[in-house]
C-alpha cells in the first residue's frame, strides 16, 4: 500500500489545506480526502503541484507500507 504523507508535511510546514488550494487549484475537499485517508487514488498531477509547492522530494510524499497477509 502507498501512504500519502500530506498531514505530516503540512504540519511540518505549517501549511493549510487553503493555501495548498490557491497555489495549486487542488481543490480543498482533494486536500482533505488525503488527509484522512479518504483517498489513495491520486493522480501525478497531483502529487507533483503538492511536492512543488510544499517543495518536497516524492519520497517525502510517498511511503510504501507493505501489507500484512
Amino acid at each position: 500500500m502507498i501512504k500519502i504523507k500530506l498531514r505530516e508535511i503540512m504540519w511540518d510546514r505549517e501549511a493549510t489545506a487553503t493555501a495548498i488550494y490557491k497555489a495549486t487549484g487542488v481543490s480543498k475537499s482533494i486536500i482533505s480526502e488525503i488527509i484522512h485517508n479518504k483517498r489513495v487514488n491520486v493522480g501525478l498531477d497531483i502529487i507533483n503541484k503538492l511536492c512543488i509547492y510544499l517543495k518536497c522530494d516524492i519520497n517525502e510524499l510517498l511511503e510504501f507500507v507493505p501489507e500484512e497477509n
